[in-house]
């Protein structure tokens, strides 16, 4: 935590006397090194007052949520600006399950309800009782300056380990070079549990990163026009570059498989709603974000399938992302822009589908960091593969699960929104690909399960699946150059053997 941690202040309007109260809890806030954000001080005439809510959750290092029965039954039912607020807070929570960012401040609860249901399960501070404002306070400070009244022991080492481990905390130096380089402080970090240490790196990095991708964009972008398919792929290339190292500290976690790293939802939050980033110019440059959310999305679902974490995958692609006007959630895997899409590689849908697999595809030579993940181009292609067919498989059991199944039966016109771009792979991949998904048949269960979907559903609707993705291979294969039939022999086979390998 920084030394004046920002705190965000959501409340609603009940009454004079609860907004006077609310102020003088901010003011005591401020007064003891804590920068409260407060509509009541920070949001003037003309301000945007949408705006004003979704930088303030977003860009706070914690979120006060002060409770009472209105704010409580305004945010259950998304009214006003209160519903507004819920449905940001919600986006922040699932983009991070299990983060501490947002504090319930229960003020008044009349009802059963302390807080709305959102925060249901979260640790309250409990502000009913004015006698006990200054010890409630004491303690509030305390956790926003990460300084407990109760410090938690150090964890000592084992006496009867002969283990020659190291655990001491891994010095993190104060420039690092390369992605290569963070890649081996974040495998020390995970090796000795060094939370601390792994929280300490992200901070070192991240504030950087973005503002070096801003600037960038600013000195070399902003003032010259797309031009060309080679240009927008080294663009995406040296974007991609800038923010490796956040990406390389996020996969090491996904790799470890340690619960306490493994989560690593957040990155995807920040990569498409960098703070900073100008809304207006080219629509190509405008759209960077959205390549850097669609290479770390892939990337993360690779290393997921790769370590047999299909879970932590599903986790991501089924995290709720607001679409732009902010009406409705989509699971991250509907978006478009993260599932196939570079900056407008090309004007039409399917070269853009194709484009958008060749760039990730053949980028294991371009990333050289690429290589401290993955050992080989073999076995980083196969990953991608095999992801994107666990992902296919589970869009099946998404449209079984909504009772759309008679889109089955419409063989020319069904859009994927996993393109079938991976079956342009080497036959010998998909085959390697479909031997992993069959590996851990328990865990390939979850791809329909988590929808409620039974075997027989899935096993009933897939010989038309196969004939719906044989008819869009057809249709993709035309902008392929040089045509190659190899996929269209080789589908319906490889999709079999992934259900005979779970009896």
């Amino acid at each position: 935590m920084t030394e004046n941690p920002k705190v965000f202040i959501s409340y609603s309007h009940d009454s004079p006397e609860h907004k006077q109260w609310v102020s003088e809890l901010a003011a005591r806030l401020r007064r003891n090194g804590i920068d409260a954000i407060l509509d009541q001080w920070d949001l003037g005439l003309g301000d945007d007052v949408t705006r004003f809510m979704e930088r303030g959750i977003v860009d706070a290092d914690r979120v006060l949520v002060i409770c009472t029965d209105k704010y409580v039954s305004k945010a259950n039912t998304a009214e006003g600006g209160v519903g507004y607020e819920r449905m940001i807070v919600n986006a922040e929570l699932v983009q991070n399950l299990g983060t501490d960012k947002f504090i319930p401040i229960i003020r008044q609860a009349l009802r059963k309800e302390k807080t709305p249901t959102f925060l249901g399960t979260r640790v309250y501070a409990d502000f009913r009782n004015d006698t006990q404002f200054d010890a409630e306070c004491e303690k509030l400070i305390r956790e926003l300056h990460e300084m407990p009244i109760i410090e938690k022991p150090p964890l000592g080492k084992n006496p009867f380990s002969s283990a020659e481990l190291d655990l001491q905390l891994t010095e993190i130096p104060e420039q690092i070079e390369s992605a290569s380089e963070t890649y081996k402080i974040a495998s020390k970090l995970v090796r000795a549990g060094d939370t601390l240490g792994w929280r300490q790196l992200i901070k070192e990095i991240r504030k950087p990163i973005f503002e070096s991708l801003i600037q960038w964009r600013q000195d070399e972008l902003d003032n010259q026009k797309p031009e060309s398919k080679e240009q927008l792929v080294q663009t995406v290339d040296k974007a991609v570059e800038i923010v490796s190292p956040l990406m390389i500290v996020a996969l090491v976690g996904v790799e470890s498989g340690r619960e306490e790293f493994r989560n690593q939802k957040s990155l995807l939050d920040d990569l498409l709603n960098i703070a900073g980033w100008n809304p207006a110019g080219y629509t190509t440059w405008v759209n960077i974000p959205n390549a850097l959310g669609y290479v770390y999305f892939s990337l993360h679902g690779c290393v997921s399938l790769s370590t047999n974490q299909i879970d932590l995958a599903l986790g991501l692609a089924r995290v709720k992302i607001p679409i732009p006007d902010g009406t409705k959630f989509l699971c991250a895997w509907e978006i478009k822009e993260l599932r196939r899409q570079t900056p407008n590689l090309s004007g039409g849908r399917s070269a853009n589908v194709i484009e958008s697999w060749d760039f990730l595809a053949k980028a294991y030579k371009r990333w050289e960091w690429l290589s401290s993940i993955f050992e080989t181009q073999l076995e980083y292609r196969t990953s991608l593969v095999t992801y994107n067919m666990a992902m296919n498989i589970h869009e099946l059991a998404a449209l079984i699960a909504s009772d759309r199944q008679d889109r089955l039966n419409n063989y020319s016109n069904y859009p994927f929104n996993i393109p079938l771009t991976f079956l342009f792979e080497d036959y010998d991949i998909t085959k390697r690909a479909t031997s992993i998904l069959r590996r851990n048949p328990e865990a390939l269960t979850e791809l329909w399960t988590c929808l409620n979907v039974t075997r027989e559903q899935m096993e009933n609707s897939w010989e038309n699946w196969c004939r719906l993705a044989e008819n869009q291979l057809s249709q993709l294969l035309q902008y392929r150059k040089p045509f190659n039939p190899e996929p269209l022999l080789g589908l319906t086979d490889i999709f079999q053997r992934i259900f005979e390998g779970l009896r």
